[in-house]
């Protein structure tokens, strides 16, 4: 937490949280409560979120005050501060209350630096209007505004002279400005290496991953400062996933070496981390997708350590899009080579779930312009193994879902000899 608020420390943690509010963020959580994804203190009806929703909507201000009333305590997930950025360009709305609704999400004709700092401002007047309404009740977390600069400084975005600072929105400067909200204090995990504390999000709209909603369990309900937290959420998911490499090393009676290209393995690798993915790779199970990704080996420098000829691989590939040409490439095998090695197709899979929900599938990894493998593995997976949205992510579920079913054979592995390499 802040120094300047420690004494507001044990008012808080010795006082039930009633409600955790937020955007997206939020019904995510949410959801995984609900569904048993994620452990915590708190049940699934204690959470309310409104996607894309500002600081200043009336609706969560509502909320609040409905569930509160003058002696509950609550956890705000602090919306990005371009949600409702379009009340920029509406005159007529901007000159009534400051909590308002009917502005939702980012409009990109006012992601401007003008309208960027017009949003901060009124942004945080919303949140002075929070703390006079529920005082030192409301526990603040700036997910959105700290993941910002993770996502930023991952892509190399607003650095100047090796350092981070953004036009109007920086983390320290925010939460600086405002020492009478009671904040938990994020900034130690900007100071770690930045592709270690992007395993805390699932995309750059900031969406916790398995290790992010357990840090936040250990901050809000477990009295952990943040590196603690950080470290205890990254060791469990970790212990996790190297007790399932290791049962599928046992059970495939060799290394498998997952590659391909699949959503499915752009949000594990992203969970892993370069150090994650190391340890699994001693475990039993070496990712090595087709598609670069910061912090993670290339294929060339995998193989002389982990040979084919060693290795069980597995394709995991969207659509089940035949890759063999672009594997025959990395790996410089013959493109025959891929043709008798299992592909599971995770995309393919998830289009139930997400039409349920009243989505339309939206996959950016699938390739229509190739053949597809008509025998390539479809999993049937539960509704909550796929992430919220379009994009069939996998959640926490269906990440372990595809490790498990090659731990436990479900996936009838095609075996090759050492001489069809």
């Amino acid at each position: 937490m802040n120094a300047e608020l420690n004494k507001l420390e044990p008012e808080l943690s010795s006082a039930p949280i009633l409600k955790i509010l937020g955007p997206s963020h939020a019904i995510r959580w949410q959801w995984r409560r609900r569904d048993g994804v994620v452990p915590g203190p708190l049940p699934a009806q204690r959470f309310f979120g409104l996607g894309g929703a500002p600081v200043w909507s009336r609706e969560l201000f509502n909320q609040a005050e409905a569930t509160l009333g003058d002696t509950g305590h609550m956890v705000l997930l602090v919306p990005d501060f371009r949600f409702g950025n379009g009340i920029a360009l509406d005159s007529v709305s901007l000159a009534e209350s400051l909590m308002q609704d009917g502005f939702l999400g980012v409009a990109p004709a006012a992601m401007t630096k003008e309208c960027d700092r017009a949003m901060l401002e009124r942004g945080m007047s919303g949140l002075r209007l929070w703390h006079e309404r529920f005082g030192d009740r409301v526990c603040y977390v700036f997910w959105c505004l700290f993941g910002r600069q993770i996502h930023d400084r991952v892509a190399g975005k607003h650095i100047m002279e090796r350092q981070y600072r953004h036009p109007a929105f920086n983390y320290d400067e925010i939460t600086a400005a405002m020492p009478e909200l009671y904040i938990v204090d994020l900034s130690p995990l900007l100071r770690r290496p930045m592709h270690d504390a992007r395993r805390l999000f699932i995309d750059t709209s900031s969406h916790p991953s398995q290790v992010g909603y357990l840090l936040l369990n250990g901050l809000l309900f477990d009295g952990l400062e943040a590196n603690a937290a950080y470290d205890h959420a990254v060791a469990t998911v970790e212990a996790e996933l190297i007790a399932l490499a290791r049962k599928i090393r046992i059970s495939v009676g060799k290394t498998v070496l997952l590659t391909g290209r699949s959503v499915w393995l752009d949000v594990v690798v992203q969970t892993l981390g370069a150090s994650g993915a190391a340890k699994l790779t001693k475990a039993g199970l070496v990712l090595a997708p087709i598609d670069r990704y910061p912090g993670l080996p290339p294929v060339a420098e995998i193989l002389p350590q982990y040979p084919l000829a060693s290795c069980q691989p597995v394709v995991i590939s969207a659509g089940a899009a035949d890759l063999s040409e672009q594997l025959c490439k990395q790996f410089r095998t013959s493109p025959d080579f891929w043709q008798c090695q299992p592909v599971i197709d995770w995309e393919s899979a998830t289009e139930a779930a997400i039409r349920n929900r009243s989505e339309t599938p939206r996959f950016t990894k699938t390739a229509p312009h190739l053949p597809t493998i008509v025998d390539a593995i479809s999993l049937d997976l539960p509704a909550h193994a796929v992430e919220q949205g379009p994009l069939g992510m996998p959640s926490w579920t269906g990440i372990v879902a595809v490790l498990e079913a090659l731990a436990d054979l479900k996936i009838k592995l095609s075996w090759r000899t050492d001489g069809d390499v």
